[in-house]
């Protein structure tokens, strides 16, 4: 707990808006040294989460908790923290924090970065301290206290760079988990968003935690974060969301799409996109899974070895080579068939559009044009019947 014995009143305040209500509160001096960064932060979940794969936990001595929490905020956005440090070292703290008396940040942890380092800088005394408004844990639920923080984080602006990845780890502690404190209504309305939105957002965040199950390590956001997937995810999620796919296909085009996204270099969310014409077709489904079926099975039974489906060090799934080409080779064949069919169908699809625009014209309306309209109206039919003429022609049709 914070000694409140050195604790400084200021002059200052701040309006919160909390237990659903604005309410004022003092703001206060709080010695750096009595604070401990939060754990379960979403802007860190993903470094939380590769520290833990590498280590049996956290240090218990705060410090040593701190100095790597602060590795992780420097790591997940230096450019930012570097202006947030720069503007507090010219202008002072401008914007008070939010601790809980347990000495845990609930918001403001990018400024106590700063004011941590610029202390360490020998920068000058008032960097030890940091402003806050200090909340009595005891007061306040914790359910609570995550929705101060879904406010405070989606209320301003500025408040932005969240690593998408960690917002879907975010979505996932506060709406799948067992557990989880809110409903989807509840956390749009505490993030001013719609409840289809946070539906497909949760949606994304359990084709996430389905795909860390699928290669082996669950609920190991670090890896999804190093691959950069937010792009593949979604766009993998539009295709399994799609109504061409039919029921009894939607496990073998996720375990495709699956593969394909561990295989796949360069531009994955494109490569994904490309497939979604081939997902699509169930006939061409089947025959990309009969081509691949031994190296879907070799790829998962590689992923479900201990210790064999990352590589060493950095994280990232490793998906051994030969499976790798196989998957890369029959996806990118069947993706360019598809592309292929598509574009000797595309002057059918043309003419099907046509016939559905002529369709549309009301012939009532027709009737009760004027001289004028009607001249034009008959000679954009000439020009019409003329290109028709013209296309059937080509084709040899009597």
């Amino acid at each position: 707990m914070i000694d409140t014995n050195i604790v400084e009143l200021t002059k200052e305040t701040k309006n919160l808006i909390i237990k659903g209500h604005t309410q004022l509160f003092p703001v206060v001096r709080i010695p750096l040294g009595e604070l401990q960064y939060n754990k379960l932060n979403g802007r860190i979940a993903t470094w939380i989460s590769e520290y833990l794969s590498n280590n049996d936990k956290f240090p218990e001595e705060i410090e040593k908790a701190n100095m790597i929490i602060e590795g992780f905020m420097e790591e997940s956005n230096p450019d930012l923290l570097k202006k947030t440090k720069t503007n507090i070292e010219l202008f002072d703290q401008q914007e008070s924090a939010v601790v809980l008396k347990n000495g845990i940040i609930v918001d403001g942890n990018r400024r106590f970065t700063a004011l941590r380092q610029l202390s360490r800088e020998g920068k000058g005394q008032k960097f030890s301290y940091i402003k806050a408004v200090l909340l009595d844990s005891d007061d306040y639920t914790e359910k609570e206290i995550k929705t101060f923080e879904l406010n405070l984080q989606h209320a301003k602006e500025e408040r932005v760079g969240y690593n998408p990845i960690d917002r879907l780890v975010d979505i996932y502690r506060d709406l799948i988990t067992e557990n989880a404190p809110f409903s989807p209504a509840e956390y749009a309305r505490e993030v001013a968003s719609t409840e289809k939105v946070v539906q497909q957002e949760m949606e994304v965040s359990q084709l996430m935690i389905d795909y860390l199950e699928y290669i082996g390590h669950p609920l190991m956001f670090h890896i999804v974060r190093k691959q950069k997937l937010d792009g593949p995810l979604r766009e993998a999620h539009r295709i399994l969301k799609s109504k061409k796919i039919e029921a009894e296909n939607i496990e073998d085009a996720r375990d495709v799409i699956f593969a394909s996204i561990a295989s796949f270099d360069g531009d994955v969310t494109r490569k994904i996109r490309d497939m979604k014409k081939v997902v699509q077709d169930s006939k061409m489904l089947n025959e990309v899974v009969t081509e691949l079926d031994d190296t879907l099975d070799d790829i998962d039974a590689h992923f479900h070895e201990p210790d064999t489906s990352t590589v060493p060090g950095n994280n990232i799934v490793d998906v051994p080579i030969n499976q790798k080409n196989k998957v890369i080779e029959i996806t990118s064949k069947f993706a360019e068939r598809k592309k292929l069919t598509s574009a000797k169908r595309a002057p059918i699809e043309s003419l099907k559009r046509c016939l559905d625009r002529v369709n549309d014209v009301d012939s009532d309306a027709v009737v009760r044009m004027n001289s004028d309209d009607i001249d034009e109206f008959s000679e954009y039919i000439i020009r019409i019947q003329e290109q028709l003429d013209s296309l059937k022609g080509l084709t040899n049709v009597d």
